[in-house]
């Protein structure tokens, strides 16, 4: 009796921690905070903060760093990752496999175009893809996280 009665507060636990990931991911206030990026060719690398990919309802915040070979550049510009802010984007999202949830994010205002294919799953940890036309792939592991209230 009292397995069956541990057995089933572990099944509520993981059932509302499911209902919690879906509920902030449909909420659209987010932010992806990477860890590490690996570039299409090339090792793994560390980051050490400060970078993110924020959901804000009809905003989306991208600061995310970028290791490799750029298509094509503004005249003059020494950005190399991604960093803007986009009004205009496509949100989707649908239940993977394996307990998680793929969102794409297809950026609508900028030159290059530019999405993001997010694997989140409900303990927080996420992989981002990025795929741009002016930039090879590049994928970040991290987490999602709710903003602070």
């Amino acid at each position: 009796m009292l397995l069956f009665i541990m057995f089933s507060s572990v099944i509520i636990h993981a059932q509302d921690s499911t209902r919690t990931m879906r509920t902030i991911l449909d909420g659209k206030r987010y932010s992806f905070e990477p860890t590490s990026m690996t570039p299409m060719r090339g090792a793994t690398r560390q980051i050490n903060g400060g970078f993110s990919l924020d959901v804000k309802g009809d905003t989306l915040i991208v600061y995310l760093p970028y290791i490799g070979r750029a298509y094509s550049a503004p005249y003059g510009s020494s950005e190399a990752g991604y960093d803007f802010t986009s009004t205009s984007y496509e949100y989707t999202i649908k239940e993977g496999k394996k307990k998680s949830y793929e969102i794409t994010i297809k950026v609508k205002d900028k030159p290059a175009s530019t999405t993001f294919y997010i694997t989140t799953y409900d303990n927080g940890s996420a992989l981002v893809r990025a795929n741009s036309s002016d930039k090879q792939d590049i994928a970040y592991n991290g987490y999602i996280k709710e903003p602070k209230k």
